[in-house]
């Protein structure tokens, strides 16, 4: 190694005049001025390998709160599709509510009779190709409905006869119409819950909320 050193700096006390110093006893100072070469040049690339991680740490820092940040939001909307859902469930509930309660006012305002003129109709209505048939009633609609029959077929010019009988198990406005391929059995009362049924149906499943766990992240997972 090549260099310049003060040689006063160094601990050495000469006389005046010229002076060759022996290489035994410059020796230690070469291998000092090495090591400390050798020592800056280590710390220059530790320096440069911890501004590299830290740099990595940053990225990587910035890269996990990113999709954190998704993560939150997309629960976020979740949560915000659920509470949506609840309330459009809840107001769809209270519409089928009020259309059920209002077709049973309406029903409500006919009388038995009426009533059950209506379902003789849409019995025969079914039964179009019978030419006869047999009318099943309750008890205390037998009289006005033998006197009503004739002007029901009238509107269905295919039907002969139509025989109005009896039948204990009825109950106003019942009804049951028979010919020799079947039956239809008239039932207001079914017919409702059936109306019901149907619209209860139709309206709006709400799904059960997804649930995301807590401690999920981006990176989750195991560590070695």
């Amino acid at each position: 190694m090549v260099g310049y050193y003060r040689l006063r700096e160094l601990g050495f006390r000469l006389s005046a005049g010229a002076h060759v110093l022996p290489k035994s006893a410059f020796a230690p100072i070469e291998a000092a001025t090495d090591i400390l070469v050798e020592a800056d040049a280590m710390a220059a690339e530790t320096l440069a390998q911890s501004r590299g991680a830290y740099e990595e740490e940053r990225r990587r820092g910035y890269e996990e709160g990113l999709a954190a940040a998704r993560l939150d939001a997309a629960e976020r909307l979740l949560r915000e599709n659920d509470a949506l859902d609840r309330s459009l469930a809840a107001l769809e509930g209270g519409i089928v509510d009020i259309v059920i309660e209002s077709v049973r006012r309406l029903v409500a305002e006919f009388d038995d009779r009426a009533k059950a003129e209506t379902l003789v109709r849409r019995a025969l209505k079914q039964m179009r190709r019978e030419k006869r048939a047999e009318l099943r009633v309750a008890p205390s609609q037998f009289d006005e409905m033998r006197g009503a029959i004739d002007g029901i077929i009238e509107d269905f010019p295919e039907v002969d006869l139509v025989d109005v009988v009896e039948d204990a198990a009825l109950e106003a406005p019942q009804i049951i119409l028979e010919t020799s391929i079947g039956r239809v059995e008239g039932d207001l009362g079914a017919s409702l819950q059936a109306l019901e049924a149907a619209i209860r149906s139709a309206a709006t499943v709400v799904a059960e909320p997804v649930a995301i766990p807590s401690d999920a992240g981006p990176h989750g997972g195991a560590t070695g």
